[in-house]
Parts: C-alpha cells; structure tokens; sequence
C-alpha cells in the first residue's frame, strides 16, 4: 500500500517538474521573440536641430524575412512637422534577410521645439511601434551690422496688361467669315431659278408632263371648263413660244392660227391644213368656255384634250433638227451669259467685300484709334520694344540700376577713357529710341580743387557738391557738337524713385544719315551725383511716339542707384 502511495507520490512530482518546465520554455520563447522584434525596427533622423525651412531627414530601417510584407506609413505630416518628401524605399542583403529603409523630407517654417511622434509599421499584418523623437527649429540669426536694412519701396503705377487676345483679330475673323458667305451665296449657292432651270425638262417633255398632270386633277369631273380650257391651251401655247415663235402667250386664238399658217405657207414649220383646223376649232371652244360661258360636254373635252397632244407631236416632227452652226451659237451664247453673269456676281462681291472690310476698319478704328489699329496690324518699332521682354542691370561703377527694354552695350572710346567715363547704350540718336547711361569718376585733382573752392561752407556734406545743371549744359553742348540744332531746354529738379538730381528735358533736330531729312527728337537727361561720381541717364525718342515716351516713363521708373558702400 505504501509502495504504491510512493510510487503515485513520485508521477506526481514528475508530472510537476514537467509543467514548470514547459512554463519556463514558454516565458523564454516569448521573451527572445520580443527581444527579436526589437530588433527588427530601427528609427534615425540625421540631425536634432535645423533652421526655419530646412530639411530633415527621417529614416525608418526594418530588417525582415525575404517573404515578409511591410507597410511604412503615408502621411501628409508627422505631427507638426510637414512632409515634403517620401523617398523610395531602400532595400539591402543581409544574408537571408532584407534591410529596408524608408527616408522621409520633414520640414517647419515656424521656431520651437516639435515632436516626432511615434510611427507605425505593418510586418506580415502586424502592428509594430516605433519610438517618438524631439527636434529642434531655430530662427535664422541675421547680422545686422552686415546686412544693411532698406525701407520699403513705395507703391509705382504700372500699365494695365495688354488683352492676352488682340480683339481686333476677333473682328477681323468675324469680317472674314461674313465675306466668305456673302461669296459663297453670290458664286456657290445656286439660286431657286438656277435649281430649276437645270432640273426643267425639254418643251416638249414638259408639255406631255402638264398633259398628264392635267388630266389627274379631275377639273371635268368638277365642271371646271374654264379653269380646264385655259391650262389646256395654255400647254400648247407655251410649248409654240418656246419652240416656234416668241410671242405666242400673249396672241388670241386667231393671231396663233395665221401665224402659223404664215409658217407652213413659208416652208418654215411644215404641218398640215387639217391639223390646224382641227386646233382652229379647239381655240374657238376654249374662247366660248371662257369667255361666253359655254359648257360643252366631257366627250368633247376630251376629244379637244387628245387634238392637242396630236398637234404637239406633229409640231415636234415638223421642226427641223438644229444644224452644227445652230448648236455651236447656241453653246457660245450659253457660256457668254454665264460669263456675264458670273461678272455680275465678282463686281456685287468686290463691291460688297470691300465695303465690309472698310466698315469693318472704320469699326476698329473707332474703338482702338486709327494709329493704334496701323501699329497692331502692321508693327511699329517702339511698340514691339514696350511689350516685348525687358531686363533689369546694373551699369557701371557705381552702378545704376535699370530695366530696360534691350541690354545696352558697353561704349569704348578715346574720348570717355580721357573723361573716365563708363558708358552703356542702345540705338542711336537718329534712331526710333536710345538710351545711355552714364558714370563719370570725378578725378582727384578736381576733388581738391571742389573742397577748397567751398572750404568756408559750413556744412561739410556740401563741400564737394557739383552743379548738375552746369554738367547738363556742358552735355547739350556736346550734342550740338554732334550735329543736333535749334535745341529748346528747359531744366529742373528732379526726385523719384529715391532719387534727387538736375533733369535737362526739350526738343532738338538732326540731320539723319539715312533719309537725309531733319529730324524731331525729343530727350531727358538725368544727372545725378553719388560720391566721387557723375552718373547720368539719357535718352532719345521722336516726337509724337507714344509707345517711346512710354518706355522713357518705365525707363526712369525702374532707375535705382546702388550705394557705394562706405
């Protein structure tokens, strides 16, 4: 009994050391698969601390079986933090594994201290956490001892946009499709009469038709005589006036009978004495019907109906068959009259096209101006120089910056070196537009002499002033030297743009080298002086040039100059 109770006793104890062995199993697995998944997922950024706008760059790093699915996260932002980039995904070998990196471009554009949260990732349909990270955003340090601070500039006019879409072209298009069906109704829309007269039978296959016509409409069966009489003597006197003689629709019954015995005694129209008897007598009971009220019965009708189809035939036989010279008249006659009337139609279309397209000019000139309209269709050079692409320079030393229709050249001479002059150009004087600028470095020797000459000025920013207006005289005088006459200036103080000098503005006359006529231009010269040195804007345009004295007034307002720094 013992035996056995220590046998049960010792399974027991067995049986319990087992469990707590697989117990512990079990806690180990779980604790190395956890520590394995740990692992697995790596997050990196490459700095903690960046400036207002720049980059960082997040990197997520999975190290996974070859048959394992991950998923990374998608997001506009991370937290605060704005994603402006998500980078393809990196995949390296190790051994039998995959390391896949994700990199993601972070952003902030406000100062602080901002919190990558924490990111999730899908392995095999799994939810894995990655850890959150803090970053840093700093303001952009500026030195200002360095960095010069400007006001802020005032608020210029600038032209109103050009239309993206010339109206005019609209009209011009809608003139151009009004004159082409006005051409296509005068030369290739045939007219009703035109459409019938090449669908209209020949006489005598027309006369058969009205017969058959005739004869459906069931005037006898109506009592209609009258109306039947008349469309019946009508068929045959319309068939004589087209075929025998032209004035049959309008002859009484015995004018038709002695004309065309007239005919048959002349050899003319061959038929015999009993078949115009026979019509002699359907004439006479037409006019009774018609004009005497007289009813006679529908035997008789129909027998008069049958009297006239046999004279329609026997007048189709009896008129000869026309002659080779007979036909080649009647083509010749044919092709003048549709000459004739195709001229008819060319002079009503030219009329007509040449008044729609002075209406049409009239119209647009009213509305945008006759010069504008001959500028718009047939170019002007100036015009082209303001809407076309301009460019802002700086010219010189010290600089004057400007924007400028063209980029102007460097002018190099004898005569500027000896002035130590910069100069900058583009067109001529004689030309539609030019523009120079300008800067003259002030020698040493005149320095002094300025400082001695107003050593008693008490105000010491004022010794070294030149007289702008006397450097504008001395200018004019430079191009009445080069052929400029009858000069007309008038001189003031000029402020814009932040700038203050002496403005020399008028009118001149030039003799050009091309035409060899005298020319009218106008000019603005602006001086001013910036340290040690002249600068000096000039510009040339002719009189009555619009679109020139635009671009001097975009010229002059774009025109800064760049402080020599101290």
């Amino acid at each position: 009994m013992n035996k056995k109770y220590l046998i049960k006793e010792k399974r027991e104890e067995r049986r319990e050391k087992r469990q707590l062995f697989f117990v512990l199993c079990s806690l180990f697995f779980v604790f190395f698969a956890n520590v394995s998944t740990a692992q697995q997922i790596k997050v990196a950024i490459d700095t903690a601390s960046i400036l207002i706008g720049e980059e960082l760059k997040l990197t997520l790093s999975v190290e996974v079986d070859t048959i394992d699915l991950v998923v990374f996260p998608e997001a506009k932002s991370l937290g605060l933090l704005e994603v402006i980039a998500s980078y393809k995904i990196d995949t390296l070998r190790n051994k039998s594994k995959y390391i896949l990196n994700k990199e993601y471009g972070l952003t902030q554009f406000d100062s602080g201290h901002y919190t990558i949260p924490q990111q999730k990732i899908i392995i095999n349909s799994k939810i894995f956490i990655t850890d959150s990270l803090l970053v840093e955003v700093r303001d952009v340090v500026v030195d200002t001892s360095k960095q010069k601070l400007f006001d802020i500039k005032p608020v210029i006019e600038i032209d109103k946009p050009s239309e993206e879409f010339p109206m005019w072209i609209a009209y011009v298009v809608i003139g151009l499709l009004l004159l082409g069906i006005l051409l296509y109704f005068l030369f290739f829309r045939k007219t009703k009469a035109e459409r019938e007269e090449e669908n209209k039978l020949a006489p005598f296959e027309e006369a058969i038709q009205h017969l058959a016509q005739l004869d459906s409409k069931g005037l006898l069966a109506a009592n209609e005589y009258k109306k039947y009489y008349s469309e019946l003597t009508d068929v045959l006197k319309k068939y004589l006036d087209e075929k025998v003689y032209d004035n049959a629709l309008e002859s009484t019954s015995d004018e038709l009978i002695e004309q065309l015995e007239l005919l048959r005694d002349s050899g003319k129209l061959p038929i015999s004495k009993e078949a115009i008897a026979e019509l002699n007598v359907v004439l006479k009971t037409s006019d009774l019907v018609k004009f005497a009220k007289s009813q006679p019965d529908e035997g008789t009708a129909r027998v008069d109906r049958n009297t006239i189809e046999k004279m329609l035939h026997e007048t189709k036989q009896a008129i000869p068959e026309p002659t080779e010279e007979d036909l080649l008249l009647n083509e010749q006659y044919r092709i003048a009259q549709e000459r004739k009337k195709k001229r008819k139609k060319f002079i009503y279309a030219s009329v007509t096209g040449v008044a729609l397209i002075i209406l049409t000019v009239i119209g647009l000139g009213v509305k945008y101006g006759f010069s504008e309209l001959k500028d718009e269709v047939f170019g002007h050079p100036t015009k082209e120089l303001l809407e076309g692409k301009w460019i802002r320079s700086a010219y010189g030393d010290p600089a004057i910056v400007v924007t400028t229709p063209k980029v102007l050249k460097r002018v190099s001479n004898e005569q500027l070196e000896a002035m130590n002059t910069q100069s900058f150009g583009y067109g001529s004087m004689t030309g539609n537009f030019a523009l120079v600028l300008n800067t003259t470095q002030i020698p040493e020797t005149a320095q002094d002499a300025l400082s001695q000459m107003n050593s008693d000025s008490e105000n010491e920013e004022e010794e070294q002033k030149i007289d702008l207006e006397q450097v504008n005289e001395m200018t004019l005088q430079r191009l009445a030297q080069q052929g400029a006459t009858d000069l007309i200036v008038k001189q003031e103080e000029y402020s814009g743009n932040g700038l203050s000098g002496m403005k020399a503005f008028g009118s001149l006359n030039i003799k050009n080298p091309v035409t060899g006529g005298v020319q009218a231009t106008n000019y603005e010269i602006i001086t001013f002086q910036q340290g040690n040195a002249l600068q000096q804007i000039i510009v040339f345009y002719q009189k009555d040039d619009n679109y020139a004295a635009k671009i001097v007034k975009k010229v002059m307002d774009s025109a800064e100059l760049k402080k020599t720094e101290e």
